[in-house]
Order: C-alpha cells, then sequence, then structure tokens
C-alpha cells in the first residue's frame, strides 16, 4: 500500500470509529441524551414509564444500526479495500455518507422543530474523511488488472 493508500486507510478507519463511537453512546446510554430531552421538553424523571421505554428502545435500534453500518464499514475496508477492490472505496464511501446523511437529517429536523441542539459537528466531520478516503484512493487498480499486467511483464 502507498502513502496515498494509508492516509485513504486512515481517513475511513478515523470515519469508522466515529460511526462506531457514535453507535456505543446511543446503545449504552441509560437515559435521553440532554439534547433529547430539550427536543421533548420534560426532563427523564419525569417521563412515564412506558414514555421511557419507548424512547430507549429507539436509541437502542438507532445504535444498533449504526454500529451494523460501522462493522460493515470496517469489514469492507479490512478486506477488499485492503486487497485493492476499487468497489470497496466506492461502497465505503457512499454507505458511510448515506447512514451520516440519515443520522444528521434527523438531528436537523429536531433543531429546526424545537428548542433542541443536537451536537451535529460528529456528521460533517465524518462526511469530510470519507470523501478524502475516497480521493486519496482513486489510484486504485483492479486486482485482476494488477495480476495480468504482472503475468505478461507491463
Amino acid at each position: 500500500m502507498n502513502r496515498k493508500m494509508k492516509i485513504a486507510f486512515g481517513c475511513y478507519l478515523a470515519a469508522i470509529v466515529i460511526i462506531a463511537s457514535l453507535a456505543l453512546t446511543y446503545l449504552f446510554t441509560p437515559q435521553l441524551l440532554s439534547y433529547q430531552e430539550q427536543a421533548v421538553g420534560v426532563s427523564w424523571s419525569q417521563l412515564q414509564p412506558g414514555f421511557k421505554t419507548q424512547f430507549l428502545s429507539l436509541l437502542k435500534v438507532s445504535g444498533g444500526g449504526y454500529l451494523s453500518t460501522a462493522i460493515a464499514l470496517a469489514i469492507l475496508l479490512f478486506i477488499p479495500f485492503k486487497q485493492n477492490e476499487n468497489w470497496a472505496r466506492i461502497a465505503i464511501a457512499a454507505l458511510g455518507s448515506l447512514a451520516v446523511l440519515i443520522v444528521n437529517y434527523a438531528g436537523l429536523t429536531l433543531m429546526l422543530n424545537t428548542p433542541s441542539r443536537p451536537p451535529l459537528i460528529a456528521g460533517p466531520i465524518t462526511i469530510a474523511l470519507l470523501i478524502a478516503g475516497f480521493i486519496l484512493s482513486s489510484g486504485i487498480k483492479k486486482r485482476k488488472e494488477t495480476k495480468i499486467s504482472e503475468t505478461v511483464g507491463v
């Protein structure tokens, strides 16, 4: 792996770590996060047990989806990307960006419709890392072409 590919790998890995961190936050939080309480307009202690269960289950589903995305991206990064598969660089950037955009859309919806101020800085940083990884890895060659050129001696 050349220097550009190593930097691209690092960008992709940093983006995956951010996604996984957000996932773990949602999965293991024992109550609504402060910006979510602001959106609802009620503190956690004031919520009825049914609402608490509902909100926590939604947090777990969101965290689980985000963690699944991080795991899938890590598999793509550590197996096909490291094997110089061009489709992997496209898949990592596309799937990661889509997941982050969906979560940021939800955060923006809260921000625009409630007094809540969710921390949306991780989204643009993650997308910037994914785009940087995609651009830096643009020199990837298909494995089959590389093997054929090595066999022919080109």
